[in-house]
C-alpha cells in the first residue's frame, strides 16, 4: 500500500527545489524572495520535493499560491493534503478568509470549498500584492474560502433603510431583534428622515410587547461612519429609499430590496390605519422569520 508523504513547513533549505518545481509549472517565482512572512508546505526532501503550496499574509487574509505537484505523483492526493495543513495552520494564526488566482484549479478547488469572487471584493492590500497586478493575467479565476468565520463572535448587523424612517424600517429593526435570536441586530436609518417614530409604530410594537428602546429615526449617514457597526446586510422597505444613490457602506455589505406599502401614507379613521400598521408589521415578520431561518441554516450547513 501506497504511504502519502507527510506535509510539513518548508525550509530555507527547501527553497532551491521548490523554486525549481514552481518554474517547471510555468507558476510566477520573481516576487517570492521579497514577500515577508511567506510561508510554505513541502511534501519530500529537501532534494526531492514533490509537492509545494505557500501563503502570503496580507492584512488578516492569506493569498494561497504555488500550489504544485510534481507530474509523477499527481492523482494521488498530495494536492488536497498540502491545502488542508495549509488552511489548518492558516486557521490556528487567526488568518480570516484565503483567497486565490487559478488558471486550471477552480474545479479542484470548488470541491475544497473555496467559491468564485469578483476582484473587485478583495481588500485594498490584497489588489496591490504582486500576484494581482502583474503576476497573474485578468483571465485567472479569483475564489476564497473563510476559514476563521467572524461571525461567530458577533451578530449579523442589518440595517433596515426607508425616506423617513419612521414606521416600516422602524417595525423592521424592533422585529429583527426580537427574532433574531442573538444572531442577528437590527438597525434603521432613512434617507430623509422625519426625526420622530409615527405614533402608531410605537403603538403597535408596545401592544406586540416588541422592542421599542432606542428606536429614533435618523439619517443613514451615520451607519457610513468610520465608528459605525460593521453592517452585513442593508435591506430597503420602500422604493423611494431603492431608487436612491445610497451612501458608501464600508465593508460591501449584501444588498436587497423588499417592498412594503407605506402604512403612514394610508388615508381614513384610526382603525384604518392602524390595520395598516398591522399589515405593514405582518408582512416584515414573514420575511424576517425566513431571513433568519435561512441564514441560520446556511451557517450551520
Amino acid at each position: 500500500m501506497n504511504v502519502l508523504p507527510q506535509v510539513r513547513r518548508g525550509q530555507a533549505a527547501d527553497m532551491p527545489s521548490v523554486m525549481a518545481l514552481l518554474q517547471s509549472a510555468g507558476l510566477p517565482t520573481e516576487d517570492l524572495p521579497r514577500i515577508e512572512g511567506l510561508r510554505t508546505w513541502v511534501i519530500g526532501s529537501k532534494d526531492a520535493i514533490r509537492g509545494v503550496i505557500a501563503l502570503e499574509p496580507i492584512g488578516g487574509e492569506g493569498l494561497l499560491r504555488s500550489l504544485v505537484v510534481a507530474p509523477d505523483y499527481r492523482n494521488q492526493g498530495l494536492a488536497r493534503a498540502l491545502v488542508t495543513q495549509l488552511e489548518m495552520d492558516a486557521r490556528a494564526e487567526g488568518v480570516t478568509r484565503l483567497v486565490l488566482l487559478t488558471q486550471t484549479a477552480a474545479d479542484f478547488f470548488r470541491g475544497m470549498g473555496y467559491h468564485t469572487i469578483d476582484r473587485s471584493d478583495v481588500s485594498d492590500l490584497m489588489s496591490q500584492c504582486a500576484q494581482f497586478r502583474s503576476l497573474c493575467p485578468a483571465s485567472a479565476i479569483c475564489m476564497a474560502k473563510m476559514v476563521n468565520d467572524p461571525m461567530a463572535n458577533r451578530p449579523y448587523n442589518v440595517l433596515f433603510l426607508c425616506t423617513g424612517n419612521s414606521a416600516r424600517s422602524i417595525l423592521a429593526e424592533s422585529l429583527l431583534n426580537r427574532c433574531g435570536q442573538g444572531r442577528f441586530r437590527g438597525y434603521s436609518a432613512g434617507s430623509h428622515p422625519k426625526g420622530t417614530v409615527h405614533p402608531m409604530a410605537l403603538g403597535l410594537l408596545e401592544q406586540m410587547k416588541l422592542p421599542t428602546a432606542g428606536l429614533r429615526s435618523k439619517p443613514w449617514d451615520e451607519f457610513a461612519a468610520p465608528d459605525a457597526p460593521a453592517i452585513d446586510f442593508v435591506i430597503t422597505v420602500c422604493d423611494n429609499a431603492a431608487g436612491e444613490v445610497c451612501p458608501i457602506w464600508p465593508g460591501h455589505p449584501t444588498k436587497a430590496h423588499w417592498g412594503v406599502p407605506d402604512p403612514a401614507a394610508v388615508e381614513g379613521s384610526d382603525s384604518q390605519k392602524r390595520a395598516a400598521f398591522r399589515d405593514a408589521l405582518r408582512v416584515l415578520e414573514n420575511r424576517i422569520q425566513l431571513f433568519v431561518s435561512c441564514r441560520l441554516l446556511r451557517s450551520i450547513t
